[in-house]
């Protein structure tokens, strides 16, 4: 029933594309307006006025639409209906839908898991300049999924993407530089890219900044600065900041001792990282007593990353 549905849906789309083909003169008012309530959060509306605009083949809408259905916003949730106004949408090179229709072939998510078919969509994104379909495609690069593995061809997207302001990315480039992947090793240069990266707060950069700083490495042994950047990783849920600022709770480096807030920071670690957060555990268990560690574990239960 649901392959027939997608089939149906497939059709309609290719249909009403080549119709808009055919029809002269500018998209509708509607789209303006359906884009306007898009904006607004009134989603329900949004569909019924931009849903006329996909089925004529305005690509925009098509994508919207498809976003909607990926969201379960103003319609439920379908998958296999999103991907199809993605797909409807990037066969008339519009990036972003390219992009998402690259990420639902990498997860299986509404189609077929589908490695080359993610790079494919990717690389034509890319091509139009999307950042975040190049760090993607780097990404595939760098794994050898669904292309031949090239570190070189992963550095180069990499650095594209950061140049397109994709800051994710300055943290996989500053891991190539400072591994020597794909790139000649300069560690200073990856040090640059993670502060790069934690300056447009994301905590992947931030921690592996953290990491130089608490050891010294390439920039100065800086604990207050390590223990910053840790706690501003770990608030975001980043698991091995928990790790490290768990640990200098825990020693008291850089900030006072305090056993029953490191206990907290390892035991939100442990969804992510069990065997390094049971390391601790183990290693701080006859410091700390029950009480400490039960309230800890109710803590971290309600606690809600910072977004």
């Amino acid at each position: 029933m649901q392959h027939t549905f997608v089939r149906g849906l497939r059709l309609a789309i290719a249909l009403s594309i080549f119709l808009f083909s055919l029809a002269p003169g500018p998209a509708r008012a509607d789209n303006a307006i359906g884009m306007a309530a898009l904006k607004a959060g009134d989603f329900k509306r949004a569909h019924a006025l931009l849903l006329p605009e996909a089925e004529a083949g305005n690509a925009v809408a098509q994508y919207e639409i498809g976003r909607m259905y990926d969201r379960g916003r103003g319609v439920d949730f379908d998958a296999a209906a999103a991907a199809e106004w993605f797909r409807a949408a990037a066969e008339q090179d519009n990036a972003r839908a390219q992009h998402a229709l690259g990420t639902y072939f990498e997860e299986g998510k509404g189609v077929r898991q589908d490695m080359a078919q993610a790079a494919h969509w990717y690389g034509r994104a890319a091509a139009l300049g999307n950042a975040k379909a190049a760090r993607n495609l780097g990404n595939l690069y760098l794994e050898g999924n669904g292309v031949t593995r090239d570190l070189v061809r992963a550095a180069e997207l990499f650095r594209r993407a950061a140049d397109g302001g994709n800051s994710k990315a300055y943290k996989n480039l500053g891991y190539m530089y400072y591994f020597g992947t794909g790139v000649v090793q300069d560690l200073q240069h990856a040090a640059d890219l993670f502060r790069l990266g934690a300056a447009d707060d994301q905590a992947k950069s931030e921690f592996a900044l953290g990491f130089l700083h608490y050891h010294g490495e390439v920039v100065d042994r800086d604990l207050a600065s390590a223990l910053a950047l840790f706690q501003s990783a770990a608030a975001k849920g980043h698991a091995d900041g928990q790790i490290f600022l768990g640990r200098m709770l825990a020693e008291g480096e850089g900030i006072e001792q305090d056993m029953a807030e490191a206990w907290f920071w390892f035991t939100l670690a442990e969804a992510q990282e069990p065997r390094t957060a049971s390391y601790y555990f183990a290693k701080y268990a006859g410091v700390i007593d029950t009480t400490h560690k039960e309230a800890a574990r109710l803590r971290a239960r309600l606690w809600v990353p910072k977004s």
